[in-house]
């Protein structure tokens, strides 16, 4: 932790607790400006605002100190004028918004704090304020839960402000729950930081007395004495020297040396009513004193007249109070006033109690971190630092751990890509060879086969009176042509799978194109055959290949027409707005094609009668045509009456 505590860093904390702590005199407040250098204007506005802490109109004064301090350069001004507004609604009477409203000027607080390296103001908003508002509410798991969560931070950042202000607000949060053996623990750490590390000791009296009466609560009374005698050495003033005799009587009461107390409850009242400040504020330590020491002698009436008065000067009784007056009245053998005394503490402690005070202290460990408490007697600077080196080293190692992972994975992937890449180059070689290759023989067996169509026509224009001759050249004649076709698909297949594109950017009439289909297909279907053309409207322009549909669609009839012996063939199209699509079915009542064969058949050189006419490759070349146009050619598996071909394209 940081332990760098000089006079300076002193006397600066000092002024935040001197500048919240109105009715100096004003020869005081002109020393204690010029000392910590405050200025004039900036110390008299705030003065002016300290004394109207609880009045709303101070929240807008309080703005305007903070422009006055921002102007000057005065940061320290600055967090004073925040840390004020956080007193307004922690002095405040309550109201509903008093919470909120803490919880939201002390992030103010802690935010500005951190902004401008000012840990004092950030720690005591939070322990002071905040914490010390939820322990007087008796909320104490959100204040353990805050406390916790200081502690936390003030560890991460080596603060000893904020383990100086959390031991303390964990100290009264356990009194407060009366689990005095934590409070004493969290007590003696308070002390022990303190002074170790040479903090103010202003209030190490007070210190020592919280932990001796933690200690008399715990019953360990060597302890709560060896407490006692170290605040003997601390007192600086007459107002300790008052809680010194309060809290030695409280000892004497506990270890039941009444001889003692005796003689020490007539020098602290005649102490007390000596002095005006703790007569004033403090007269209700010492009747409480007084009260249990009246028990312990049985001077009831004593011990009545003494609570009686705790309950006048107390604006609010605890049931512990009316839990003790009942036993009073008990003592005295007034049983029906002991009786209402005690069922009216029983309600008012169900009426204040919550589920937070039944919890256990193991499950407030699990909330806490309690496992912490041992580590934190040993050395805290020395036990960071061997973390902070130890979690470097960690990151480190891991960073290379990343690093060298990162550059195996980055060399392999690019090992990886060369291999792939010739690969790749080696599977575009083979296949521009395989297209070459075919392109340049289907072109060479092209022209001998244009050279046997020509003179098979020519033979059969010259043998028609004879019709052996005739039937033989017709046969030469549709093998010829048979093959031709066989040369032209493949080349086509060839060009599309080397990568060709399909231009679509003509623009045609569907009907047209579809009348003109119809046109070129009436020759085909067999005699009783109908041929059927059923548009969806009149009218519908697209931008497509016209030629490549033609293609497809006019094989898509030539086949239908070919397996339909009867009823009919029909082309029909259909549009879908949402899906910007257009759809040309081409439906016959031919033979039809099973259900097993029907993706078989989009497939290269796939015949279901091996005898038919045809190469096979009408349907894939068809399929691979429309899919390069940015649509699908499918067989429609539903209809059952014949065959239905599916052919959907993009409407641009």
């Amino acid at each position: 932790m940081k332990v760098c505590r000089s006079a300076g860093a002193a006397s600066f904390f000092l002024l935040f607790f001197w500048l919240l702590t109105p009715g100096r005199v004003c020869g005081q407040e002109t020393n204690e400006q010029e000392k910590y250098h405050v200025d004039s204007t900036l110390f008299v506005y705030y003065q002016r605002c300290r004394t109207e802490v609880t009045s709303p109109s101070v929240m807008q004064k309080l703005d305007t100190l903070f422009q006055m301090a921002a102007e000057k350069g005065d940061a320290r001004m600055q967090a004073v004028a925040l840390s004020t507004k956080v007193d307004h609604f922690y002095f405040s009477p309550a109201t509903e918004e008093q919470e909120d409203s803490l919880i939201f000027y002390t992030n103010k607080v802690k935010e500005f704090a951190l902004k401008t390296n000012q840990p004092q103001y950030y720690y005591f908003a939070w322990a002071n304020r905040l914490i010390t508002y939820y322990t007087k509410q008796k909320k104490l798991n959100l204040a353990l839960y805050e406390a916790n969560k200081m502690q936390q931070e003030a560890e991460d950042r080596e603060e000893i402000d904020g383990m100086q202000n959390c031991y303390q607000a964990l100290t009264r949060i356990y009194q407060a729950k009366e689990l005095h053996k934590q409070a004493a623990i969290y007590g003696q750490k308070l002390i022990d930081l303190t002074l170790k590390y040479n903090l103010n000791q202003y209030n190490l009296t007070n210190k020592y007395l919280e932990l001796s009466n933690c200690y008399l609560q715990t019953h360990e009374i060597e302890k709560a004495w060896k407490a006692l005698e170290e605040a003997q050495k601390y007192v600086l003033n007459e107002v300790q020297q008052g809680y010194i005799l309060c809290g030695t009587l409280r000892y004497y009461v506990q270890t039941n040396d009444l001889t003692k107390a005796r003689q020490l409850l007539e020098e602290a009242t005649q102490y007390y009513n000596n002095n005006i400040e703790l007569l004033t504020k403090r007269k209700t330590n010492l009747l409480e004193v007084a009260t249990d020491y009246y028990m312990k002698t049985k001077e009831y009436d004593k011990a009545l007249a003494t609570h009686l008065e705790i309950l006048e000067v107390n604006d609010f009784a605890t049931p512990s109070s009316y839990r003790r007056l009942g036993l009073i009245y008990a003592a005295q053998k007034e049983y029906l006033k002991a009786i209402d005394n005690l069922e009216y503490a029983f309600a008012l402690n169900d009426s204040l109690s919550s589920a937070q005070e039944d919890i256990s202290v193991g499950e407030f460990a699990t909330i806490l971190g309690m496992e912490h408490l041992n580590q934190e007697n040993k050395e805290l600077i020395q036990k960071n630092q061997e973390i902070l080196l130890e979690n470097r080293r960690r990151l480190i190692i891991l960073l290379c751990i990343i690093i060298a992972s990162f550059a195996f994975m980055f060399f392999r992937e690019v090992r990886l890509n060369k291999i792939l890449r010739r690969a790749k180059d080696a599977e575009q070689s083979a296949s521009r060879m395989k297209t070459e290759f075919i392109q340049n023989m289907s072109h060479e067996i092209r022209t001998p086969l244009n050279s046997i169509v020509g003179f098979s026509q020519l033979l059969g224009s010259i043998s028609e009176k004879n019709e052996e001759s005739k039937e033989y050249t017709d046969i030469i004649e549709q093998g010829s042509n048979h093959l031709l076709q066989l040369v032209d698909n493949v080349l086509e297949l060839a060009n599309l799978d080397s990568g060709t594109p399909i231009l679509t950017d003509t623009k045609v009439e569907i009907n047209a194109l579809c009348r003109q289909w119809i046109e070129e297909a009436k020759s085909s279907p067999k005699p009783g055959v109908e041929l059927v053309y059923q548009p969806e409207q009149e009218e519908l322009y697209l931008h497509t290949n016209p030629s490549r549909l033609t293609q497809v669609v006019s094989h898509l009839l030539h086949n239908s027409a070919r397996f339909t012996e009867k009823g009919s063939i029909t082309l029909s199209w259909h549009t879908f707005p949402k899906q910007q699509s257009l759809t040309i079915c081409v439906t016959d009542t031919g033979i039809g094609i099973p259900q097993d064969k029907q993706d078989f058949v989009f497939e290269r050189f796939a015949k279901i009668d091996t005898f038919s006419t045809g190469t096979g490759l009408g349907l894939a070349l068809g399929r691979l045509i429309i899919e390069k146009m940015g649509g699908s050619l499918i067989l429609d598996g539903k209809y059952t009456e014949g065959c239905r071909f599916i052919l959907t394209l993009p409407i641009k």
